[in-house]
């Protein structure tokens, strides 16, 4: 009997010491404790992103990315003007060229989430007017303002609900006061947070930085972040600054951090007013606080998208995995070295 007891526990632990082939783990073999699942989130060794995945997609994540400045929405006799369907047109062009939006963050921090084989575009908009968003009566949105136009090419597919915009919040007309219609100021930025878009700060009054003196650009700074946070809840963090008129303060200390009245303020990403595309966040030329931008009118995102298909070896193109960064061992030099820092698998082919 003692010796029947034996074999049956020595072929108990082989059973057990073999489940491990499958996917279980022990925290000793045999030892009769509970068994838990391993992780199954790495991807296999056959999914990681190779040399002859990424020259087959022509992924060039060097390449440089279109951030794109709007403001009125729906108004006319203004060159800052695009009509509601010039801007579902300008919606149109971009998708059909394989571009896919992101945020101001994300272009910061490098964490950019994109099909493979698109192109990330960043749209942003400055001054916050209420053609940008407006309600109708009853809440619903009007259907031909600047959210309602994205939201319905993220609903036909092949788009995302992302845009970063950069709201005034006490200014002359009031009409600018984060996109007017005051009883509805708080739900709207509560709205595009929730539906994925970024919210910025334009500082509380259109204040020009290199002129104003250090202290009203601290409060006004902070004051911005902070009665933006508040009004979003949820613990929303305002990182990115359009500057307003592109001026820069003396230093760009200023931008990167302070404290006005208890309210401290850091911001990880400024953008400019002009300069052409922006540079690749993984490049040595990208500098977070100074982003260029391309001011859209009547032909210039058409230029832009023109010169970039013309010249496809300056194009940012997505590996589709946004945890590494692939790029061709020869790239022009206006693109800038790869940074070292980047602590993220480098793809060369």
């Amino acid at each position: 009997m003692k010796l029947g007891r034996l074999l049956q526990t020595l072929l108990l632990a082989v059973l057990v010491c073999g489940v491990v082939l499958f996917g279980l783990t022990f925290s000793a073999c045999g030892s009769g404790k509970s068994p838990r699942t391993t992780s199954t989130t790495k991807p296999a060794a056959s999914q990681a992103m190779t040399p002859a995945k990424a020259r087959a997609l022509h992924a060039n994540e060097m390449g440089e990315i279109p951030v794109l400045m709007y403001h009125l929405i729906g108004h006319t006799n203004s060159q800052f003007n695009r009509t509601p369907d010039e801007f579902r047109q300008d919606l149109a062009e971009l998708k059909a060229d394989d571009y896919y939006p992101i945020n101001v963050r994300d272009l910061a921090s490098g964490n950019i989430d994109v099909p493979a084989g698109k192109s990330p575009v960043i749209i942003t908009f400055d001054d916050s007017s209420e053609g940008q968003y407006r309600a109708l009566p009853g809440g619903s949105l009007d259907p031909n303002s600047a959210v309602a136009v994205m939201n319905e090419a993220a609903a036909a597919g092949g788009w995302a609900r992302r845009a970063s915009f950069f709201p005034l919040i006490d200014v002359t007309p009031p009409n600018h006061d984060i996109f007017g219609q005051p009883d509805l100021q708080q739900g709207k930025l509560r709205n595009l947070v929730a539906w994925g878009y970024e919210v910025g700060s334009h500082t509380v009054t259109h204040l020009n930085l290199k002129k104003a003196s250090l202290q009203e650009a601290t409060k006004q700074l902070a004051e911005s972040k902070a009665t933006l946070e508040d009004m979003i809840g949820g613990g929303y963090q305002v990182t990115s600054l359009a500057l307003p008129f592109g001026e820069y303060p003396a230093n760009d200390t200023l931008l990167a951090g302070g404290t006005y009245q208890g309210h401290s303020y850091h911001y990880t990403a400024a953008l400019k007013e002009a300069g052409g595309p922006a540079f690749s966040p993984f490049s040595g030329k990208f500098q977070a606080l100074h982003i260029n931008r391309i001011e859209v009118t009547a032909n210039t995102l058409k230029n832009a998208l023109a010169f970039l298909k013309k010249h496809p070896e300056l194009r940012y193109v997505s590996d589709g995995d946004p945890t590494t960064v692939s790029a061709p061992e020869n790239l022009p030099a206006q693109l800038g070295a790869l940074r070292s820092d980047l602590g993220r698998p480098v793809v060369r082919y």
